[in-house]
C-alpha cells in the first residue's frame, strides 16, 4: 500500500507551512513597527523631556558620584550640580546675548548696508573678465536659433513675446523695467525661485558674486524655520518647549536623587515571575544599560572637543558668530554625523554673506570663504574619526561608521526627528547586543557542536 503522504509531500507541505508563516510574522512585525512609530510620533512631547533626562542623569552621574564619595550627602550633592549647571547656564547667556547682538548689528550693516562704488567696480570687472568667452560663444550660438526657429534658450525662465521691440509692443507691454533692459542688453541670465509665486532674474556675474544668495536668503530662512518647526513638532513650540523646560528638571532631580535605589530595585519591576527567563531578561538589559553608559559619556567628552577646535578654527578665519556655532556644537555634537551637519549649515550661509575677513579678501570670489569653513569642518570631522573617538569611546560600542549613519538616519525616520536622532545609537546597539547574545552566539554554537560530533569517532 502506497503511504500517504510521501516524503515528496511533507517536504511541500512544510515548505508551504514555513513560508506562510514567515509572511504572516512579518505582516505582523511591519504592523506592530508602523503602530509603534505612530503611538511615539502622538507621545513625544513626553518622551522627550524623559529621554533628554535620561541622557543628563548619564552625563552627571558620575559628577554625584564623586561628591558623595567626598562624603557629600546625596541630595546635597545633587542640588549642587543642579546649581552648578544653572549658574554656569545663566553665565554663558550674559555672556554671548551682548556679543550675538553686537556681531548681529555689525553683520547686519556688512551685508545690507552701502557698497564701496570701487570695489564694486573691481568685482564686477573680474567677474567679467572670466565669463566674457563663454558669453560671447553663448550669444552666438543663441541668435542664430533666434533668428531661425525663434527660440530664445539664454533667457528660457522669460521668453519675449512677438513684437515687444516694436513701438506697438511697447504701447501693449509697456516700457521695459530696468531688469528686463538688463535682460535684452545680451548678458546670461537664469531665472530662480524669488518669494511666493515670482521669479527672479539672475546674471551669470550676479550668481557667481553671491548676489542672487542675499537675494533670496529671507525666503531661504522661511523655509528653513517651517522645515525645522515641523520636523520637532511641539516640543519646540511655545507651549511644548516650556513645559518641557519645566518636566526635564523635575525628572532629573528624581533619576539622579534616587539612582543607586533605581539601580539596584530595578530588575524586581520586570513583570516577570522568577526563573532563568527573568534572569537572562536582566542580564541582556543590564549589558544594554552599559553600551548606554559608554556612548553618552564618551560622546559627550568627543563633543566638547570637536565643538572647542571647531568654534576656535572659524575665530582664527574671522567668521562671524565663530565662537557660537562652536557652542553650538558642543551641544549638537552628542548626535554623532548629524549634530556636525546641523552646525557646518549655517557656517556656510553666514561665510557666503559675510562675503571676507582678514583671511579672505572681500573683493574676491564668494565661495572661497565658505570653502574654507567647509575645510574646517572635514578636517575636524576626520581628527575626530581617527583619533578622538577611538581613543576617548573606543570600541565600548562597537558600531561601524557606516552603521551609526544608517542608523541616525533610519532611527529619525522610524521614531520621527530629535527623539530618534538621540537614541539612534544606544537602540542600533541594543539590537546588536540582542542579535549578538540570541542569534549569532546561538549559531556559531550551534556549528562547534555539529564540528565536534563529525570529528567524534
Amino acid at each position: 500500500m502506497k503511504k500517504i503522504p510521501s516524503t515528496f509531500q511533507r517536504s511541500t507541505l512544510w515548505t508551504a507551512i514555513t513560508a506562510l508563516s514567515i509572511t504572516v510574522l512579518g505582516v505582523l512585525l511591519v504592523g506592530f513597527i508602523y503602530m509603534g512609530t505612530r503611538v511615539i510620533a502622538f507621545l513625544q512631547p513626553i518622551l522627550i523631556p524623559f529621554a533628554v533626562a535620561g541622557v543628563l542623569a548619564y552625563l552627571l552621574e558620575p559628577v554625584v558620584a564623586k561628591l558623595v564619595q567626598w562624603k557629600m550627602k546625596r541630595q546635597y550633592a545633587v542640588l549642587s550640580v543642579f546649581l552648578s549647571v544653572t549658574a554656569a547656564f545663566v553665565g554663558v547667556l550674559f555672556l554671548i546675548v551682548p556679543a550675538v547682538e553686537k556681531q548681529t548689528g555689525e553683520f547686519a550693516m556688512a551685508l545690507f548696508g552701502t557698497v564701496d562704488q570701487e570695489s564694486k567696480v573691481r568685482s564686477e570687472g573680474y567677474l567679467q573678465k572670466g565669463s566674457r568667452a563663454v558669453q560671447g560663444f553663448m550669444q552666438d550660438r543663441n541668435a542664430q536659433l533666434r533668428e531661425k526657429y525663434g527660440v530664445d534658450l539664454l533667457h528660457w525662465g522669460a521668453p519675449t513675446p512677438v513684437g515687444e521691440t516694436t513701438p506697438d509692443g511697447v504701447e501693449l507691454h509697456g516700457p521695459k523695467t530696468p531688469e528686463e533692459q538688463e535682460r535684452q542688453s545680451g548678458d546670461i541670465g537664469f531665472v530662480l525661485p524669488g518669494e511666493g509665486d515670482e521669479a527672479k532674474y539672475y546674471t551669470l556675474q550676479d550668481l557667481m558674486s553671491g548676489e542672487w544668495l542675499r537675494n533670496t536668503l529671507p525666503q531661504v530662512g522661511r523655509n528653513l524655520w517651517e522645515f525645522v518647526r515641523k520636523s520637532v513638532g511641539g516640543f519646540l513650540g511655545v507651549f511644548g518647549f516650556i513645559l518641557s523646560m519645566v518636566i526635564v528638571p523635575l525628572y532629573l532631580y528624581y533619576f539622579l536623587t534616587e539612582g543607586p535605589k533605581i539601580a539596584e530595585s530595578w530588575s524586581h519591576y520586570v513583570p516577570l515571575r522568577a526563573s532563568e527567563f527573568k534572569d537572562e531578561v536582566v542580564s541582556a538589559l543590564g549589558e544594554i544599560n552599559g553600551y548606554l553608559i559608554a556612548f553618552f559619556r564618551g560622546q559627550l567628552v568627543v563633543s566638547i572637543i570637536n565643538g572647542v577646535a571647531t568654534g576656535l578654527g572659524l575665530v582664527i578665519i574671522g567668521v562671524k558668530f565663530g565662537w557660537f556655532i562652536g557652542l553650538l556644537l558642543c551641544l549638537l555634537g552628542i548626535i554623532p554625523y548629524l549634530g556636525i551637519i546641523v552646525c557646518w549649515i549655517p557656517a556656510v550661509l553666514i561665510a557666503s554673506l559675510q562675503g571676507g575677513s582678514w583671511i579672505v579678501s572681500e573683493t574676491g570670489p564668494w565661495w572661497v570663504l565658505p570653502l574654507v569653513v567647509t575645510i574646517i569642518f572635514i578636517v575636524v570631522q576626520q581628527i575626530d574619526g581617527l583619533v578622538i573617538t577611538p581613543k576617548i569611546v573606543g570600541e565600548s560600542v562597537g558600531l561601524h561608521p557606516m552603521t551609526v549613519i544608517f542608523s541616525v538616519f533610519a532611527w529619525s525616520l522610524i521614531m520621527g526627528g530629535l527623539l530618534g536622532a538621540i537614541l539612534a545609537v544606544p537602540m542600533t546597539a541594543a539590537l546588536k547586543v540582542l542579535f549578538q547574545r540570541y542569534v549569532w552566539q546561538r549559531a556559531l554554537s550551534t556549528r562547534a557542536l555539529a564540528d565536534e560530533e563529525i570529528v567524534a569517532p
